[in-house]
């Protein structure tokens, strides 16, 4: 075994950040699936597959450390399934704003992680595979344009964003060797206030 033992925070922090990239995978897999229109199909399967090749890279770290990923990721199994539970979106902006309010939030959680333990690298490479700026082109337009829409948009990010910091909230106190000495506090006002920068770019409100 190498210096990284099972079970460590910087082992757990790979396995949460396999298992958080797997998660995207397939969320944007499936946003595709639903996608309305042909080119958003495409755009969202290309961002699909740019998250399963960063899944590779971190199973090939994990194999040249000699470390187990899939125990590590077992770690995390089932710990979205009670906020897609309660998120479930009825439209198609529902859906890619959820996943744009997700996957934000937890990208900026697990950069921040990253930085706790020491992990510089790993958290210089975490990435939303570039669906935050593809939703800020596709939607931005629509929701300056659409009071309606804004407002009801604006709700339903509220929700999702209380639940996905919420989450986050849990697993950091919960969990606290994945932050080493830093201020559970302190990161949870950074991730909320990225949260409000992010929405205001597409004109929600948080």
């Amino acid at each position: 075994m190498t210096a990284e033992t099972t079970g460590s925070p910087v082992n757990q922090l790979l396995g949460l950040s396999a298992y958080a990239t797997v998660s995207a995978q397939a969320r944007l897999a499936k946003d595709a699936d639903q996608a309305p229109k042909t080119f958003e199909h495409i755009d969202m399967a290309r961002m699909s597959g740019q998250a399963w090749k960063v899944f590779e890279q971190l199973e090939h770290r994990a194999e040249i450390s000699d470390v187990d990923l899939l125990a590590e990721i077992r770690r995390y199994e089932g710990i979205l399934d009670d906020l897609d539970a309660r998120t479930r979106p009825t439209t198609w902006w529902e859906r890619l704003t959820k996943t744009y309010v997700t996957v934000g939030i937890f990208t900026d959680a697990l950069r921040e992680v990253a930085l706790a333990v020491g992990e510089n690298d790993l958290a210089s490479k975490v990435t939303d595979f570039g669906h935050g700026e593809w939703v800020r082109k596709r939607l931005a337009p629509y929701t300056d344009e659409d009071e309606q829409l804004r407002a009801r948009l604006s709700l339903w990010t509220r929700r999702v964003g209380g639940e996905a910091l919420g989450l986050v909230r849990a697993f950091m106190f919960t969990n606290p060797e994945m932050i080493a000495d830093a201020d559970p506090d302190a990161l949870m006002e950074t991730l909320s206030n990225a949260h409000k920068e992010r929405l205001g770019t597409i004109n929600l409100m948080a």
